[in-house]
């Protein structure tokens, strides 16, 4: 089972989804320079404009293009005059060193996103390979696009994020680990 945690972002929309979907974070193609990069001590990374975007593959949108995401975000505020206050929630759900590999990460992620958010919230789905560790990103529109409403932040949602990506793990065939990482209260592995 993945870590996964959720929180209001009351900033610039747009900052959040460009570092979600940073091609230097979330590229297949930049892997190996990656790698490289993080042997050295006192790493200082790339500028995102040093890739191509074009190897930004493991980004998706729910209800939006990650491209053009902030603009959708923003339109379904403007279309339900919802400004102010939060403007997106960005969450994370982290997967444990080998445990699975980038393509199911996201096909993880895409899933959790869909179940959670995909009928009434545009989101933003974006799995970074810059650590040890695969984990996507997921920053979700507070702002219904279908009925003008406000993503709740309740105590009671961050458990069914947390509930539903379990069950998507057991799905992908992740199980649960009796000595877990420490630190780390929910950790699964492949069998």
């Amino acid at each position: 089972m993945a870590v996964t945690s959720i929180w209001p972002i009351t900033g610039n929309v747009g900052a959040v989804i460009d570092y979600a979907t940073n091609p230097q974070k979330t590229s297949v193609a930049s892997l190996s320079e990656l790698a490289a990069l993080h042997a050295v001590d006192n790493v200082v990374e790339y500028t995102a404009d040093q890739m191509k975007t074009e190897n930004c593959q493991l980004v998706s949108g729910i209800n939006c293009i990650p491209a053009i995401a902030k603009d959708q975000f923003m339109k379904a505020k403007s279309d339900f005059n919802q400004f102010g206050g939060r403007t997106c929630f960005h969450g994370y759900q982290s997967f444990r060193a080998g445990e699975v590999d980038a393509d199911t990460a996201h096909k993880i992620g895409v899933a959790l996103a869909k179940e959670l958010w995909g009928g009434r919230f545009e989101v933003v789905v974006a799995t970074h390979l810059n650590t040890d560790h695969y984990h996507n990103h997921f920053v979700v529109n507070s702002v219904s696009f279908v009925d003008g409403k406000r993503l709740a932040n309740e105590e009671k949602a961050w458990f069914k994020f947390r509930h539903i990506a379990d069950e998507l793990c057991q799905q992908y065939k992740l199980y649960y680990d009796p000595n877990p990482v420490r630190g780390r209260s929910n950790s699964y592995y492949y069998q």
